[in-house]
């Protein structure tokens, strides 16, 4: 039995594969010479899970398109023929596809607001999350040899905003809502915190290092009862410390400004702690012990 995925495109049907897998390995199948397989089709084919094309429904694959190749838009590809530089195509595993930061850069322009460019570019350069990631850098690089093209002014204000620290979509989010909508500036991100005596008290999804304050965002694996436990012990160990933590979910994103206003207050109350039995001062033990590479 076979099913039909688009015109002249036939997969076995019932084959167990995710959609948005499926979507990739459809769109892969249409490519013909001269066309590159780009966008967030690029990045998780190159390893990056972060990028599944969902917004409000399955987007289709961007390709971009070279001259002379024909391809129509269906429901899996989205042809594109925005200009793409020599060095800005890779192979990987046969496949012709844009570089990481290429492809991101694309997520970035066409994104549906400047938030959503800061997340897509956040969760393809992050360097604590265990997925392949490109950097700012590079990022930057591809921005600055392009002109006029549509939504560049868009990628270039998320390069501002971006991190490299990020966990997750969830944490950017709430990093953006308390530097955009709080005023918080100067961030720290997934910052590891110690006692006086050295020991590890947390890692802070974010810390105002004047202040203390430490916002923590809780996405959908904190409901696990050992996360829950976890993320109890840490937040109590921060306090005993004289940190004020403010913690965040993605319920509370539905109501922005109740979340500024739980962040002004918490930072409010942080700034007139006098408490600070805490340091960022990282100890030889944790530069040498490997869990603790991953936030260096």
């Amino acid at each position: 039995m076979w099913e039909q995925r688009a015109h002249g495109l036939w997969r076995p049907a019932g084959m167990a594969v995710g959609e948005a897998d499926g979507r990739v390995a459809d769109a892969i199948a249409l490519l013909t010479d001269g066309c590159v397989l780009g966008g967030w089709a690029s990045l998780r084919f190159q390893g990056n899970d972060a990028f599944d094309g969902r917004d409000q429904e399955l987007r289709p694959a961007l390709v971009h398109c070279g001259a002379g190749t024909q391809m129509r838009r269906r429901k899996v590809v989205e042809p594109c023929r925005a200009a793409v530089w020599e060095h800005e195509v890779t192979c990987f595993e046969g496949v012709p596809v844009t570089t990481m930061a290429r492809a991101v850069y694309d997520e970035m322009r066409l994104a549906p607001s400047l938030r959503a460019a800061v997340v897509a570019l956040d969760s393809a350069v992050a360097g604590v999350r265990d997925t392949a990631h490109t950097s700012l850098r590079a990022v930057q690089q591809v921005v600055d040899s392009h002109r006029k093209t549509r939504g560049i002014m868009r990628a270039k204000k998320a390069l501002r905003l971006g991190s490299e620290r990020s966990a997750s979509p969830l944490e950017t989010r709430t990093r953006l809502v308390a530097q955009l909508d709080a005023g918080l500036q100067d961030q720290q991100v997934n910052a590891p915190v110690f006692g006086p005596s050295g020991a590890l008290l947390g890692v802070a999804d974010l810390l105002d290092e004047e202040t203390g304050l430490v916002i923590e965002t809780d996405g959908a694996h904190h409901r696990d009862a050992q996360n829950h436990t976890d993320d109890n012990v840490r937040e109590e160990r921060f306090e005993r410390a004289g940190l004020v933590v403010v913690r965040a979910t993605s319920l509370d994103h539905r109501d922005v400004p109740g979340l500024v206003h739980r962040i002004r207050l918490g930072h409010r109350d942080a700034r007139l702690s006098h408490r600070r039995d805490w340091t960022l001062e990282q100890p030889a033990w944790f530069r040498s012990w490997g869990p603790g590479r991953r936030w260096q």
